[in-house]
């Protein structure tokens, strides 16, 4: 018969100093990794709604992205030559290619009552980049006019800076003295587009004094092959530069990764930590328990039952602690704010998004801990097992 579980949780009691420094340490690096779950999963699921194969992304040559890049207007009728690889826009029978323009403005955020500002994408568009974008939609108010001084926000940009509410008005120009008023706002399926402002192609490169784009999305037909499209588009005849969508996205998130890998990196010292400390708090317990096992292993419980014994405490001690760093992550999200943004590889403007504690990182990080538990009483725990009864007893 195993030893009762309300004896191994009575034990967590007995040295409360050690138990509750121990917890804290565990809660420490359950709250730090539950975070860095949360704002991987939240940056996850924000690229992956920019992930369409059939769009393309024309900058260029030698350009990275789409704010240091510009295609003169006879540039962007060499893809005119793309007769059979363009799908066609079932309502006005032209391809389906949107010419668009970068600019940034620099707006206050909201997280932190104005006191640090950030770069937001400003997007130039025609009509025709609602079509070859499939996934943008008017959530609230309309859409803007071409030829007037309006625009439309992203969800995400709108819940992450000031002065983007519908009825709003943004200075943009070269000179900020144009006021565009906010008409709408729109939704992007959660992807990197709903952290931008959209207006009028031809109103904003006015107002910013431009005389080129910045980049072309193009959508495919089904039957090509995008690579072989992208290898057309870069030959002698277009001479530009081209990216899948996902491609795009993919290379402005370098930055986010190599952030990830350091946090990550940072995250298993403190795991590293944590186990050390559940082992010297097990350790502690076997040194002052030496009597109590050797009584044990008398009334008939084996090595195993102990071992299994001293691994049970440091699982419920890794589930305490485990318990106290998901609600204090919980807790430091709704204080600080679970709207984040960072900027792209080389755009120079932010990409926001929301960091969530699902059920999945709770459970993710609760089994995490309990292992780094296991793992941490394994040592103690067979020392336990390996007691000498009569030593045990004389020594204590």
């Amino acid at each position: 018969m195993a030893l009762p579980l309300s004896y191994n949780w009575k034990n967590l009691f007995v040295r409360k100093t050690t138990t509750v420094m121990t917890v804290l340490v565990i809660a420490a690096v359950v709250a730090v990794f539950s975070w860095l779950l949360g704002f991987r999963e939240a940056l996850t699921r924000s690229l992956s709604f920019a992930s369409d194969q059939r769009k393309l992304i024309v900058l260029r040559q030698a350009s990275t992205s789409e704010t240091n890049s510009a295609i003169p207007p006879d540039d962007f009728n060499k893809l005119t030559q793309l007769n059979q690889e363009l799908a066609v826009d079932p309502v006005t029978k032209n391809q389906q290619k949107s010419p668009e323009m970068i600019v940034q403005v620099s707006l206050p955020r909201l997280r932190d009552g104005g006191s640090t500002n950030a770069n937001v994408a400003v997007r130039g568009a025609t009509d025709e980049a609602f079509v070859v974008h499939k996934n943008i939609a008017i959530s609230q108010g309309r859409k803007f006019e071409q030829g007037a001084l309006e625009v439309i926000v992203g969800e995400q940009a709108a819940r992450q800076f000031a002065g983007l509410n519908i009825g709003d008005t943004i200075n943009l120009g070269y000179s900020g003295n144009r006021g565009y008023r906010v008409v709408g706002h729109f939704s992007a399926n959660g992807g990197p587009m709903e952290s931008e402002i959209w207006g009028p192609l031809t109103t904003l490169m006015n107002s910013y004094l431009r005389n080129a784009y910045s980049s072309v999305s193009v959508r495919l037909t089904d039957e090509v092959d995008p690579k072989e499209v992208i290898s057309r588009i870069e030959g002698p005849a277009i001479e530009l530069t081209a990216q899948t969508e996902a491609q795009y996205w993919d290379a402005q998130a370098k930055n986010v990764r190599t952030y990830l890998t350091i946090v990550s990196v940072l995250v298993g010292i403190m795991c590293a930590a944590a186990a050390f400390s559940i082992a010297n708090t097990m350790f502690s317990s076997v040194a002052a328990r030496s009597r109590e096992f050797a009584m044990l292993r008398t009334i008939g419980f084996s090595g195993r039952q102990i071992l299994a014994s001293i691994i049970v405490e440091s699982i419920f001690l890794s589930l305490l602690g485990g318990a106290l760093g998901c609600a204090a992550c919980l807790a430091w999200l709704r204080l600080a704010g679970n709207t984040k943004d960072m900027f792209g590889a080389s755009t120079f403007t932010t990409m926001a998004f929301e960091i969530r504690l699902t059920p999945w990182t709770v459970l993710i990080a609760i089994a995490g801990i309990s292992a780094v538990g296991i793992l941490g009483a394994v040592v103690p725990g067979i020392r336990a097992s390996r007691l000498r009864v009569v030593t045990a007893l004389r020594e204590a």
